[in-house]
């Protein structure tokens, strides 16, 4: 037998079909078997040689969905080192860089079942709370430079990951644009609780635009109750 001259493109396109049916059908219904038929042609041993069982496999997904959504993992999401630690930690709530996040999530969420893949939930808050280190960092700098006045700097660090990446965005739960502008008010104002005075300037606008009543948007009600 030949060897494969591509095993990352193999190991790719196994990826892609089993995040299409974890996300759409959730972790415990589907199997080794329905992930090798949606590959479209690769044979069991092919998928085994890469992913030994369904676990490594959801490893994988999860991994891909995490560096997805994660506001720190990523060239194209690294925050700008300029200015106070709260305006590069504002950076990342412009519009312009914001975007490109919500649409990367869209495409990868929006047949997504939060209701069945508790799993991936689990892995996803779990992610959330240990990666919290570069968040840490900046708020420490924020306190020191005076842009920020936080007390718990570690707790706060971990409440801005989970609300920004979990709660805030209209993956997970989904909401009208109404609903969805009153989420992000809400987030501003718990971080100026905590001592991060972020501003909205345009994010809660951006947001809106992904609501489940946004005229041209495809983002209808699925069987799920809501998902980010």
């Amino acid at each position: 037998m030949a060897r494969n001259a591509h095993p990352e493109l193999t190991q790719e396109r196994i990826i892609e079909a089993a995040t299409e049916l974890f996300t759409s059908q959730g972790y415990d219904k589907t199997s080794m078997q329905d992930i090798i038929d949606a590959t479209g042609g690769l044979s069991k041993g092919a998928v085994y040689h890469h992913f030994r069982s369904k676990e490594d496999l959801f490893d994988a997904v999860a991994d891909r969905l995490m560096n997805t959504m994660s506001e720190t993992s990523g060239k194209t999401q690294t925050r700008s080192k300029q200015g106070t630690a709260l305006e590069q930690l504002q950076s990342l709530f412009s519009p312009e860089r914001a975007r490109k996040r919500l649409e990367a999530a869209d495409l990868m969420f929006r047949k997504f079942n939060p209701k069945a893949n508790p799993k991936m939930i689990g892995m996803e808050f779990t992610a959330l709370v240990d990666e919290r280190d570069d968040f840490v960092d900046l708020i420490t700098q924020g306190n020191q430079d005076g842009s920020m006045h936080v007390n718990q700097v570690e707790q706060a660090a971990e409440i801005l990951r989970l609300l920004a990446n979990m709660w805030l965005l209209p993956f997970f739960r989904q909401g009208t644009q109404a609903e969805l502008r009153t989420r992000a008010a809400c987030f501003f104002t718990i971080m100026r609780g905590l001592g991060i005075p972020l501003q909205d300037r345009g994010f809660s606008d951006l947001l809106a635009s992904f609501g489940t009543d946004t005229k041209g948007n495809n983002k209808g009600k699925t069987e799920s109750e809501g998902s980010i």
